[in-house]
């Protein structure tokens, strides 16, 4: 008999139920069954099967009509051995999934569990097929389990299987174009094919973020972020219009969310699988996904996650000064260092940048994140969960129990969080974290007005980086910028001296940047190390204009100078310095 999770067992009988095939009362003896007499294949439904509470045709049509899956009857005949020889055996038994047709490229393969959806990915992969996924009974699968053609296939597949591999299924110049379809609006197949195909299209686009939302008058938008500004993508306007709930429940089913559950706001995560991956770390692709209800409909926001991205502090773009003293700090035994910039900035890859830097054998790292946005191999990664009362301070107080050398904070939010992240840095541990300021100043008189002490302050900290990410332009159709006037630079702070030894320049657009002028991003950091004098102006209580020219004089480069410094030698255009860094 197949299995399924007990969670997922509760959510179909409640499906059951609200098609009328079941009662409150019946459910309810399930379930005192299932506490009873521990773990059955199906949960509760296997004692509603048993009892005659509900018919296995019913439980399937269920499954169907809620997980926008087809309805498939499996028997012997209906099973073809070239589809079955497409997958390894052990795959099939261990998932309880049945290959059962090949059509051309197409792959079709009943399932009865609907979270067995998150190995579409992974079967594509694995044959180079497209995948179709269909229901099928309980008692469907686990005949088709002990039919000869799966028990006397070899655990390796088909020789033909056997020459299949990722580097040869996968196309490294794919490029998906979207069909609008002709078949019926919900259709399964359309909307698998959908969700697939623009995860894939997303990641291969280089977009950081996903956004799906619909509108009055029968308006649905799909737009990526792309180099931290959002682009409407049009080529998926008509399929999305005509099956949006369909593919939103398609993508909470992949993210474990409720598909009953409209009215509240739900959070999830899913996978996928990278076409061209650099690595065996690099072989998934994270998703952090978001849903909220909405007037017109619920609306999506996703966030790609690369499993192994490249996180060394050397290649972020840091000026040679500044990364010196940004590695001083975080080989230091003690001391507070902090990241700063607004969302989408970049923070999270300098700290895992930094944690990467220094995670030895020898040293004890815990981190506390909401989310967990990357596994790091060796770390103590801590998914934080204030429902339960796993708030980023519970998490730092236990910490201090687990003898630490260095600590992660996702997020300073609140005075309780920021007094033990004190405490931690002045006790003999490295505290990381993050801070939502402007720049790297305001982070000093934010700690402040969260009623840290001055002399906790001057005490604590060690560095505070402060970040942004600018598009740069792109380097194929460079051009002089004409529209930059002298006045608006010398607005900026160019000095007339300056003007004299360079010319801004812009991107026209051209093929290589698909026309938007931008290719590539160039992360601008402002440093601020602690020294003598910017710890007495601390201590004095000094005002932030009196901070920053105690920091200037002691070396500190502002954002606004070293994006400067990229206008002149052409990486950044002055509409950008503009957007990015002008407040």
């Amino acid at each position: 008999m197949p299995t399924i999770s007990p969670e997922i067992s509760i959510k179909i009988a409640g499906l059951l139920k609200s098609m009328g095939k079941v009662s409150d009362e019946s459910i309810s003896e399930a379930k005192k069954k299932y506490e009873g007499n521990g773990k059955t294949p199906l949960g509760i439904l296997t004692y509603l099967l048993e009892d005659k509470k509900i018919a296995e045709d019913d439980l399937v049509t269920a499954v169907s009509r809620n997980y926008a899956l087809r309805k498939v009857l499996l028997n012997e005949q209906a099973i073809k051995k070239d589809a079955i020889s497409k997958v390894p055996k052990d795959f099939i038994t261990q998932n309880e999934m049945i290959p059962f047709e090949l059509n051309g490229r197409i792959l079709k393969v009943a399932i009865f569990d609907p979270t067995k959806s998150t190995l579409v990915g992974k079967l594509k992969s694995m044959t180079g097929c497209n995948i179709e996924l269909y229901i099928a009974k309980p008692s469907n699968i686990d005949e088709a389990l002990r039919y000869k053609t799966i028990t006397e296939l070899g655990s390796e597949g088909t020789e033909e299987k056997k020459k299949t591999t990722v580097s040869q299924s996968v196309n490294p110049n794919l490029n998906v174009k979207l069909k609008v379809p002709t078949t019926k609006s919900g259709d399964e197949n359309v909307v698998v094919d959908f969700v697939d195909q623009l995860l894939l299209e997303a990641f291969l686009s280089e977009a950081s973020d996903i956004h799906i939302e619909i509108f009055r008058r029968g308006e649905a938008n799909i737009r990526f972020r792309k180099d931290g500004v959002l682009q409407l993508q049009d080529q998926f306007k008509t399929v999305l219009m005509d099956n949006y709930n369909a593919v939103v429940t398609r993508l909470k089913i992949m993210s474990g969310c409720d598909i009953s559950e409209k009215r509240l706001p739900q959070d999830g995560k899913l996978k996928f699988k990278n076409p061209k991956p650099k690595s065996e770390d690099d072989v998934d692709i994270d998703v952090r996904f978001s849903v909220i209800p909405a007037k017109e409909g619920e609306r999506v926001v996703m966030r790609l996650l690369a499993a192994g991205p490249d996180l060394a502090l050397e290649q972020i773009g840091l000026d040679p000064d500044d990364y010196d003293k940004l590695i001083t700090a975080i080989t230091a035994p003690q001391g507070m260092v902090l990241v700063t910039g607004p969302t989408g900035s970049g923070k999270s890859t300098t700290l895992y940048g930094a944690i990467k830097h220094i995670n030895k054998p020898g040293t004890n790292i815990m981190t506390a994140e909401d989310p967990v946005e990357f596994y790091l191999k060796g770390v103590g990664q801590i998914q934080a969960n204030a429902e339960i009362g796993l708030t980023f301070e519970a998490i730092l107080k236990s910490f201090l129990r687990q003898d630490p050398e260095v600590i992660l904070v996702g997020e300073i939010r609140d005075k309780s969080t920021v007094d033990i992240a004190i405490k931690a840095a002045l006790t003999g541990h490295l505290l990381l974290s993050t801070l939502h300021t402007n720049d790297a100043i305001s982070t000093i008189v934010r700690l402040t007005n969260m009623g840290v002490p001055n002399f906790m302050v001057a005490s604590a900290f060690s560095l505070i980086v402060a970040q942004r990410l600018a598009r740069r332009n792109c380097k194929s159709c460079l051009t002089e910028d004409v529209k930059a006037t002298k006045e608006s630079l010398l607005q900026f702070g160019f000095t007339e001296e300056e003007l004299s030894t360079f010319k801004p320049m812009k991107s026209s657009g051209c093929v290589e940047c698909n026309n938007s002028g931008y290719k590539g991003r160039q992360g601008i950091y402002e440093v601020l190390k602690k020294s003598p004098s910017l710890e007495a102006g601390i201590l004095k209580d000094a005002r932030a204009d009196e901070l920053l020219a105690a920091a200037v004089k002691d070396g500190f480069k502002t954002m606004q100078v070293i994006g400067r410094g990229f206008i002149k030698s052409g990486v950044l255009s002055v509409a950008e310095y503009s957007r990015i860094l002008v407040v």
